[in-house]
């Protein structure tokens, strides 16, 4: 076991990341590792710089310092192509004039992929979401929580590395969201995928994460185990 630990590799490391907007202080000498296959929460109420570092991690936001480094790789000032990132909105972001498939679809055929791969895909990543028997159906015609799974579904089937999630499920009631907890438990078990994950809610940090990072004022106040 001691051999497999030191070997472990980094999915994720930010070092000493700071990002202000104004005066405001989002990010705050920022610095923690994830190491690959991990379920990591960043926890903390509103406006402590979950999202912030989310977004940092995925290039849709520039750290004014620090270092951002992706499988060993420094993404600190580069584009969002190349990371191998995926990230899950608190908003299920879906085209609500288009079938499941279509929406599921979508990515690979900007990438430009075979329309047998794309379909290979689809159906492998519907069956495993369990939307298999859902994939014609339009978004407006399913329960918060299938929308949420082909969300999630979306953002999978470009096989990504790296998996961010922006409270996934705080929109949904509370029995909705246990059942969903329990799926994304699943599925990290099931694809080995990396995933970050931003909540407020502790019970649902505690159930997901291998590791927890407690955020206030853009920094962390504490990180270890649940």
């Amino acid at each position: 076991m001691m051999i497999g630990t030191a070997m472990e590799s980094n999915a994720l490391s930010l070092t000493k990341v700071s990002k202000s907007y104004g005066s405001v202080r989002a990010l705050a000498n920022l610095s923690f590792t994830v190491a690959e296959g991990r379920f990591f929460v960043l926890f903390g109420p509103s406006s402590v710089g979950k999202t912030t570092a989310l977004r940092t991690i995925a290039g849709l936001v520039a750290p004014d310092h620090g270092r951002v480094e992706i499988f060993g790789k420094d993404f600190t000032h580069e584009p969002i192509a190349g990371r191998d990132v995926s990230m899950v909105f608190q908003s299920f972001a879906l085209y609500p004039h288009l079938s499941v498939y279509a929406n599921l679809a979508y990515p690979l055929v900007e990438a430009g992929l075979a329309r047998e791969e794309i379909d290979r895909r689809v159906k492998e990543t519907a069956a495993m979401l369990r939307l298999d028997k859902k994939i014609d159906r339009k978004p407006g015609t399913l329960s918060g929580g299938e929308q949420q799974r082909v969300a999630l579904a979306r953002s999978m089937i470009s096989e990504p590395k790296l998996l961010l999630l922006d409270e996934p499920l705080s929109a949904l009631d509370v029995k909705l969201k246990k059942v969903l907890q329990a799926e994304l438990k699943r599925l990290h078990r099931s694809v080995g995928v990396t995933f970050v994950h931003v909540t407020h809610d502790l019970e649902e940090a505690i159930m997901l994460a291998d590791r927890i990072c407690v955020m206030r004022a853009g920094e962390i106040l504490q990180m270890g185990g649940p």
